[in-house]
């Protein structure tokens, strides 16, 4: 009882920054609910809660296909980003071969890299390449990831040897270790890194913005600003797409938060 009242301003103070953490997002969402004249009434619960927002965002915009394409660039991403850095990963946590430290070395120096660096490089072939306005441009570019290879070497340092040595003694190689050992073990971080990257896709605006042309090709973060230029005093239209393109982002972390804490925290256990 006593280390529950002492614990108790912990919890006010974790809940009281919560609440601030949330405050824009129910705002965003209390305006969602608000027809039009409601737009402005005092109080965070909406007067009137009304769906109409979301229905006008869904009928006068192509809000659906803007949905489709973010799905779909970030589902490829994340299966790309998975595939490579597992193997990667794999290579440079089990794997002896001159130059292997090396190799490390450069994946970790390419986490300092700042994204503007490469931006207009990266453009540049993408258009020599012919790969403007297409899934190619948006997609191929991001399915490597040198923070993947970083966290799942980590994470598969951290896995006893001795599974390895049971699976050689039993005549495995390392394809067969890598299919039944590594990957069963593996999956708390390749979920972390699957919510991170699925989240990171999901909310990249300037790639696609530079590489898009048509609206069919475009994402759901551009649909936001289209919308918000096309409905300027609307905002509870605004609102409403907003939360629409909220919501895929944040169900992925939190179907995938238990495993995104704990591949985290053992990818960081062991240097």
């Amino acid at each position: 009882m006593g280390r529950r009242r002492r614990l108790w301003p912990t919890y006010l103070l974790a809940g009281g920054y919560a609440l601030l953490l949330l405050l824009p997002l129910l705002t965003l969402l209390s305006a969602s609910l608000r027809p039009e004249g409601d737009l402005y009434a005092p109080g965070l619960l909406p007067p009137r809660p009304s769906l109409e927002a979301y229905q006008e965002a869904l009928t006068k915009f192509p809000l659906g296909r803007f949905l489709l394409n973010s799905l779909l660039v970030s589902s490829l991403i994340t299966l790309g980003v998975l595939t490579t850095s597992f193997l990667a990963a794999y290579a440079l946590a089990r794997l002896r071969f001159l130059g292997r430290e090396a190799l490390f070395g450069l994946a970790v120096a390419l986490l300092l890299v700042p994204g503007e660096v490469t931006f207009l490089p990266l453009y540049l072939l993408v258009d020599r390449l012919g790969w403007l306005d297409s899934y190619l441009a948006l997609t191929v570019p991001f399915l490597a990831s040198p923070l993947g290879v970083f966290l799942l070497r980590q994470f598969l340092r951290t896995i006893p040897e001795d599974y390895f040595d049971a699976a050689r003694i039993d005549g495995a190689n390392h394809w067969q270790m890598l299919r039944h050992v590594a990957l069963p073990l593996s999956a708390p971080a390749l979920g972390a890194l699957a919510a991170l990257t699925f989240i990171g896709a999901w909310n990249m605006y300037l790639w696609p913005l530079v590489v898009t042309k048509s609206r069919e090709m475009q994402t759901a973060q551009i649909a936001v600003n289209f919308i918000l230029n096309e409905e300027v005093a609307r905002w509870n239209v605004v609102a409403a797409a907003a939360i629409l393109v909220l919501l895929p982002s944040l169900l992925a972390f939190l179907l995938a938060q238990r495993a995104f804490v704990r591949g985290i925290a053992m990818g960081g256990l062991k240097g």
